[in-house]
């Protein structure tokens, strides 16, 4: 799909919710099985019972019989541009979308070669706490601007880890990563088999992942389980984290709601930040950008 960058902002704002870059996948051969994301009837996870009790089938009938106000299928909307004007807006408010400045400083920590692709580790400070790290890729032979991706590494319940999870860097590969990507991508490492195909490819940490993952040691201790922050080499202490960063989602989650944002919000303008950093360099052409949206 080749959009220009507005386009690509519209696009990855709806990809985190119900939207799949599929095509990526399919040129590359992994199984398009394994992107599949939870439809809009996840409010009701059988015939009989809900997620959230006796209140799904009243929540899920609450626009069961008539298209959302915002729908381009309701006959009220007839101009498209319109539309998306005003939809964007609606869509921007509900999110709740803080600001967090323009194009942030990069700093890069590391270059090198690997596996015929260029490799740069990069990091830049973020107004809503810490670092957010990343890597970039590109083939080594490259000459001229290329076509831009920005990756999106997926969920998969993995808190610790970030774009560690669909780049390769080395040959000295973290046991958990080597797992990970054999479970959910056929043992590649899909950031880099299309940065061969002569793309810049940007994949950063997510909100809360990796670098911008929750640390034990900012939180309060009685909050941390008896839990600390695990060293790259302990495995049972990541899977520990990775446990409570899941119990702690719900914390996060209505912390953000109370202080006036939103989950989606927070990590939607991060990835903008990171399309905005992807886009000021030189090695890119910025008007053939491309998105892969984050797996469940």
């Amino acid at each position: 799909m080749k959009n220009n960058r507005r386009n690509f902002v519209k696009l990855a704002g709806l990809a985190g919710f119900s939207m799949a870059g599929n095509h990526f996948f399919k040129d590359i051969g992994y199984h398009s099985s394994k992107y599949s994301l939870a439809g809009s009837d996840s409010l009701v996870s059988d015939g009989n019972t809900s997620i959230i009790g006796s209140y799904g089938s009243w929540a899920a009938g609450l626009i069961e019989k008539e298209l959302p106000s915002f729908s381009f299928r309701r006959k009220s909307w007839k101009n498209i541009e319109k539309w998306k004007k005003t939809a964007k807006k609606r869509f921007a408010e509900r999110l709740s979308i803080p600001d967090l400045g323009r194009i942030p400083e990069v700093a890069v920590s590391k270059q090198y070669s690997y596996d015929g692709l260029h490799i740069e580790e990069l990091r830049w400070a973020l107004p809503d706490g810490g670092y957010s790290e990343a890597i970039l890729l590109k083939p080594v032979e490259a000459s001229g601007p290329l076509p831009g991706i920005l990756a999106l590494h997926d969920h998969a319940g993995n808190k610790y880890f970030g774009t560690r999870k669909i780049t390769k860097t080395s040959d000295d590969q973290h046991p958990m990563m080597v797992e990970h990507r054999k479970n959910l991508y056929d043992g590649k490492a899909w950031a880099n088999d299309i940065a061969k195909r002569g793309y810049v490819v940007l994949a950063t940490d997510a909100f809360p992942f990796a670098s911008r993952r929750v640390m034990l040691k900012d939180i309060p201790l009685s909050q941390r389980q008896g839990l600390s922050d695990p060293e790259p080499d302990d495995l049972d202490g990541i899977t520990a984290y990775n446990r409570w960063a899941g119990q702690h989602e719900h914390i996060m989650a209505k912390s953000l709601f109370s202080a006036g944002t939103t989950w989606p919000g927070v990590f939607l303008t991060e990835d903008m930040r990171a399309l905005d950093v992807l886009c000021s360099r030189a090695d890119v052409d910025k008007e053939r950008m491309f998105f892969s949206s984050r797996p469940p």
